[in-house]
């Protein structure tokens, strides 16, 4: 009796692995034919877009989910591992420069908000330690988190609130105001940090 009632607990267990496998399998695959490719980094950052705006950052990629669904992870490639990652800003976008992961990239017309918060792709902190990017790949928003020095947050915030009203329409390279150039917009004031 003993050896059938452990033989039945052994055979549950296994269809309930086997079920979170192919469940976890399944969410995978159908994120990656549901989302666009992942933009790759520039080759080079050089230049005026490529200069560093603030210092780089260091911490944890703490992951990207689909935006406003802290645990609706994404796991397409390694976008889903969690790693120490060192964070870069500059005109160009932002740069998630991943150890044993590949780089990730965020171009800065892509962006469109940032805010610290508790939960992201399944992970949860008592306070509100990650700083959050919303930004959008495709059709859909993604949350994509980083946890580091919390003093330095705002400053982050901050600098990408001011990225992002320089890159309004007729603030964007090429879409010069009628009348007015780049030279004319950079060196006038404009919201360019």
């Amino acid at each position: 009796m003993k050896l059938l009632l452990t033989l039945v607990v052994l055979a549950v267990l296994v269809v309930v692995l086997t079920t979170m496998v192919r469940s976890w399998q399944h969410r995978s695959t159908h994120r990656a034919v549901v989302l666009a490719p992942f933009p790759r980094p520039p080759v080079e950052l050089a230049g005026p877009d490529g200069a560093a705006l603030l210092p780089a950052a260091t911490g944890v990629y703490a992951g990207t989910s689909m935006a406003g669904d802290w645990q609706d992870q994404v796991e397409t490639g390694d976008i889903g591992m969690q790693t120490s990652a060192t964070l870069h800003l500059s005109r160009a976008g932002l740069l998630f420069d991943r150890a044993a992961a590949r780089p990730l990239w965020i171009p800065a017309t892509s962006l469109r908000a940032v805010r610290t918060g508790r939960a992201i792709a399944g992970r949860a902190m008592s306070n509100d330690g990650h700083l959050v990017f919303t930004w959008q790949l495709g059709g859909h928003l993604l949350d994509t988190a980083f946890r580091g020095e919390e003093e330095v947050y705002q400053q982050w915030m901050e600098a990408l609130r001011e990225l992002a009203e320089g890159l309004l329409p007729g603030d964007r390279p090429g879409d010069d105001a009628p009348g007015q150039d780049a030279t004319d917009r950079d060196a006038g004031g404009g919201a360019r940090p």
